[in-house]
């Protein structure tokens, strides 16, 4: 199978989003990369309904990538963890929009920010944890 991911540097959300409907593949939603790449007036809550729509023929879950910058001024570069405050703005956003994402996490810490990052989502009363990795927004 074949997905396409915004970037941060060339290929922005609105690029990958007309090759993937184009070529009728999953786009794979990078918000940190879109943050990084966004043109002006690149809003992506504009876009969100068509990136779920390109996963409409997979069996699969819809899938994104998370991330955070790494510093205002090293904007591109990786975090060691991911800003749960950042990421909980996204899940509030596309709250009811799609019934179960993906997230995998892009930061230097690995597997160390999974756990602190779900130790961190228990901080917001909207959140069930279910295991060490999956949890509910209500």
């Amino acid at each position: 199978m074949i997905m396409l991911e915004n970037d941060d540097k060339v290929f922005t959300l609105w690029d990958t989003l007309y090759l993937c409907e184009k070529l009728s593949i999953p786009m794979i939603f990078d918000y940190h990369h879109h943050l990084a790449n966004c043109p002006e007036n690149g809003k992506w809550e504009k876009a969100w309904d068509r990136v779920l729509g390109t996963w409409r023929l997979s069996e699969l879950p819809v899938k994104m990538h998370i991330s955070s910058p790494r510093s205002k001024q090293k904007f591109r570069a990786l975090a060691d963890y991911v800003n749960s405050d950042m990421f909980m703005g996204f899940l509030r956003t596309i709250k009811g929009s799609v019934s179960e994402i993906d997230c995998m996490i892009e930061v230097k810490q690995k597997d160390d920010a999974l756990f602190k990052l779900m130790e961190d989502l228990k901080q917001y009363s909207e959140v069930e944890i279910i295991d060490g990795a999956s949890f509910y927004i209500h």
